[in-house]
């Protein structure tokens, strides 16, 4: 899946950069220092896991990010990808048994835990207006969530993955300001009824010294529910973040 999933990126990046010689590319860095909210449910052979808050049971602590963002845009149209790889580490003596991918860690167990998410989203963005550095545009994606979960004591050792692809549907704004400022920010998600839910909401000011050159701060929220059969993850991230980027 994942290699599938690269590839339709470069495959359309391509395409899109071929089609006209003026195609506009945009690079961004981010940098996001978030709050973390997780729960994780991991069942095997019939045996319920239990639901495991990740940093009140395992003591994994808040951690900041970065992430990669291209757009390749002509005229109103846009090519977008994200790649923002996550990961958490927690090392606890459990004050609770946990059972986990089958297997029970007794309390009093000093116990290692990880949590690794690579989220990746591509997408297709329509300006619908753009005009006096003012747009108002729709965004339809494909986003692709590499969950990987471990626990480890001086006698259990056990791992699950998940992967998780959903399509989105969502909306971007920008109101320019005076003095090479504007007010950004878009919203994108999905609801599979029981199967899940997605949130990716950001809001962002930015300062354009060069026409090349954005310098912006804002504020995101990215929740994301998903159940695989048995298994669950939820997880909510939120916390302001800065970014650089540069078009040419």
């Amino acid at each position: 899946m994942k290699r599938a999933f690269m590839a339709v990126v470069i495959l359309a990046s391509l395409v899109f950069i071929n089609s006209r010689a003026d195609a506009l590319v945009g690079v961004e860095g981010r940098y996001w220092l978030t709050d973390l909210d997780a729960d994780l449910k991991v069942t095997d052979n019939n045996i319920t896991g239990t639901d495991i808050d990740l940093t009140d049971d395992l003591g994994m602590d808040d951690e900041d990010f970065y992430e990669a963002r291209i757009s390749i845009g002509l005229g109103r149209h846009r090519i977008r990808y994200a790649y923002l790889p996550l990961s958490w580490d927690g090392a606890k003596t459990i004050s609770k048994s946990i059972t986990f991918n089958g297997r029970t860690y007794s309390a009093n167990t000093f116990v290692d835990s990880s949590l690794d998410v690579t989220y990746h989203r591509l997408g297709y963005e329509y300006d619908v207006i753009d005009a006096l550095g003012n747009r108002l545009g729709v965004i339809f994606e494909v986003k692709y969530f590499d969950i990987d979960a471990e626990l480890e004591s001086s006698t259990i050792s056990e791992s699950e993955s998940m992967g998780v692809p959903l399509p989105a549907v969502g909306v971007t704004f920008q109101v320019g300001l005076p003095v090479f400022l504007s007010l950004g920010g878009e919203v994108t998600g999905i609801s599979v009824g029981g199967n899940g839910y997605l949130v990716d909401a950001e809001c962002v000011l930015n300062y354009k010294p060069a026409p090349l050159v954005t310098f912006s701060g804002g504020y995101r929220y990215l929740k994301l529910y998903a159940e695989k059969g048995d298994d669950e993850a939820d997880l909510t991230l939120d916390g302001p973040f800065v970014t650089v980027k540069l078009r040419f």
